[in-house]
Parts: C-alpha cells; structure tokens; sequence
C-alpha cells in the first residue's frame, strides 16, 4: 500500500505504524513456533533413525545367531524351524514398524521446514512493510516540524511587520504634525 506522508497527519501514521509492528511480532511469534517445530521434527527424524539401526542390527544379529545354531545341529524338527521363523518375523515385523515410524517423521519434518520458510517469507514482508511505514512517520514527523517552523517564521515575520507599521505610522503622524 503505498501512501504519501503528506496525505497523513503524525497521530494516523503513528497508529498504522504500530499496527504493523503487532503485526510483524505476531509473525516473530509464528516464525519462532515454526522454527520450534522444524527442530522437533528434526530430533523425532534422528531418533526414528536411531531405533530403525537398533532394530535391524537386533534382526541381523539374531538372524545370524539362528543360522549359527541350526547349522550347529544334527537334527531339525519341525517346532523348531517354526520357531525359529516366528522370531524372524517378528523382528522383521519390528524393522518394519521402526521404517514406517522414520518415513513418517521425515514427512512430518518435511512439512515442518516448509512451514517454516512460508512463516520466514511472512515474517520478512511485515519486516519491509514495517521499515516502509517507519519511514512514512519520520517523513510526517519532518513535515509537522517544517509546518511548525513555518508558522514560527511567519508569525515572527508578522510581529516585526506590525512593529514596523507601528513605527512607520508614528513617525508618519509625527512628521505630519
């Protein structure tokens, strides 16, 4: 919105002024949240990464550890294979859980850093239109002290205008008599 100052008087350009600054605070507030969320985002990434490795070092640990002992032994029943393959899929099932827990996480975390730049751009064009509207007011503050020094320099002109009448018409009326 473009405004001149010399269409405002300093009362309207301090009132909008500082309606932009509540305006620009509220958007340092929705930036900081933003900010505040994309960091958690971020350690929920980190931790969901964590326990992803934790579960599939477990499952290949204990796959390992199986193989080891059924090729240890000399006899295989069925009970054993079969348990031996519940354990397995169930800790196939857990690396599953933990990847689906990180793909979400680095969606929400991808959410959280866009929110975050949209919240950046807002808070930076209320910080423009903010410097913008600081500006104005110093521009009708410079113009109000003009006009006061203006009617300053007037007003003194008319004092010595009058003393001068004065003068002129008593001398005049002197020198008539």
């Amino acid at each position: 919105m473009d405004v001149t100052s010399d269409r405002m008087n300093r009362v309207h350009a301090s009132r909008l002024r500082l309606l932009k600054d509540l305006r620009e605070n509220r958007a340092v507030r929705e930036l900081s949240k933003a900010e505040a969320q994309r960091d958690i985002a971020a350690a929920a990434v980190q931790r969901a990464c964590r326990e992803l490795a934790i579960a599939e070092q477990r499952r290949a640990t204990a796959e390992v550890e199986l193989y080891q002992q059924l090729v240890s032994l000399d006899y295989l029943s069925a009970t054993t294979l079969d348990r031996y393959h519940f354990v397995l899929e169930r800790l196939a099932a857990k690396v599953g859980v933990e990847r689906r827990t990180f793909d979400d996480a680095r969606i929400a975390q991808q959410q959280a850093e866009s929110e975050a730049a949209a919240a950046k751009a807002h808070w930076a064009g209320c910080s423009a239109v903010n410097q913008k509207w600081q500006q104005i007011e110093d521009d009708v503050k410079r113009a109000d002290e003009i006009c006061l020094e203006a009617a300053a320099e007037i007003e003194v002109s008319d004092d010595v205008l009058t003393r001068h009448r004065r003068s002129s018409l008593a001398q005049l009326s002197n020198s008539s008599i």
